[in-house]
Order: structure tokens, then sequence, then C-alpha cells
């Protein structure tokens, strides 16, 4: 029996070879945008150890989405198998205001954020922006997949959305590492740089 036979979950039998995941991007408004590319997805995705990505078939790449508060949703699951990552606005974020703890994470990722009363201004470098996505959009929706392969699932569909900070401690170094890697692709340096 293989890991796709028993319900997605692997049961220990000889594993098929890697298919890697699709990288499905939809289009979009241009007052939003993506922040990783096709890409930079499947080289994450190509660097995950075989059991995380095991049975992950696309990742999407699709239009904005908020929730009933209008805070900005980054990421849903949705059956097993599919992550999906939502686009976000082209320029400055003004959202709800957030908290201490939601504060503190986006500037760690390197993220500006000035208080305007109800609500507050977020401003990402395009470098800031792809690794906040990757370390805390990316990564838990993979980690979802494999929850839900395993039997594990959470409830809804809301992998991560703005102003529910993250509850995985990433090390200073595993930033570090991610930023390294993903600054890492040819000809993308000058254009971030072109970008800032």
């Amino acid at each position: 029996m293989t890991a796709t036979e028993n319900g997605g979950r692997y049961d220990g039998a000889p594993r098929l070879p890697r298919r890697p995941a699709r990288v499905i991007v939809t289009p979009i408004e241009a007052s939003h945008r993506h922040p990783l590319g096709k890409r930079d997805v499947q080289r994450v995705l190509a660097v995950l150890p075989d059991e995380s990505v095991a049975g992950l078939r696309s990742v999407s790449m699709l239009e904005a989405s908020s929730d009933a508060r209008g805070r900005i949703v980054l990421g849903t699951y949705r059956r097993p198998g599919f992550v999906r990552l939502h686009a976000v606005p082209a320029e400055v974020w003004r959202v709800p205001a957030l908290d201490a703890a939601d504060v503190a994470e986006l500037r760690r990722f390197g993220a500006q954020v000035a208080h305007r009363g109800a609500s507050d201004l977020v401003t990402w470098t395009p470098a800031s922006l792809r690794l906040f996505t990757v370390v805390c959009v990316l990564l838990p929706g993979v980690a979802r997949h494999h929850r839900e392969r395993l039997g594990q699932g959470d409830p809804g569909s809301v992998v991560r959305k703005l102003g529910d900070s993250s509850p995985w401690i990433v090390s200073d170094l595993a930033l570090k590492q991610w930023s390294a890697f993903l600054g890492d692709v040819p000809g993308e340096r000058a254009a971030m740089r072109a970008e800032s």
C-alpha cells in the first residue's frame, strides 16, 4: 500500500520517486502582487524533506483575500495536497491595528510598522516580504499539509493571516539562512535592489 492509497498518510511502505508539486499562478489585480515568484516556491519545496512534501499536489498563488474583520489572509489550505498563497497589496498595507506581538514579528522580518489611529501602516522591502512569506506563510502551509497527512488536521482553512502572530519560534540563524537562500537566485539580487 502506498501513501496515496492510505488516505495520503505515510504507512511505512516504500516511497515512490518524489513528484514536485505544481505551482499555479493566477492573474491578480494591478494593485496587488505575489511576494514570491513561481521559481521561489519551486526552490523552497525542492529543499524540504521528502516526508514534508509527499502528497503535496499544488501550491496556488491566488488573488487577495481578507477575513470578516478586514485582516489580510496570506495563506490558506484548501484540502489535503493543496496549499494557497494569496496576493498582498503592492504598496503600503493599511491594516486594522496590530497587537505588540504582531508588530514585533513583522519588524523582526524587516517591515516598518507605523501606528495611525485605529490602523497601522506596514511597509516592506521586496526581500523582507519574500522572507516573511516563505517562513511565515509557505512553510506553515507545508507543515499543515504534513499534519493533515498524519491525521492531525487543524480546524478551518486559514494557514496565516495578518494579525495572528506565528506560534512558530524561528531562530535568528534560520532567518539568516533562509534569507541567504532566497537571495541566491541568479539575476534576482539586481532586480531586488532595483525595486527597493
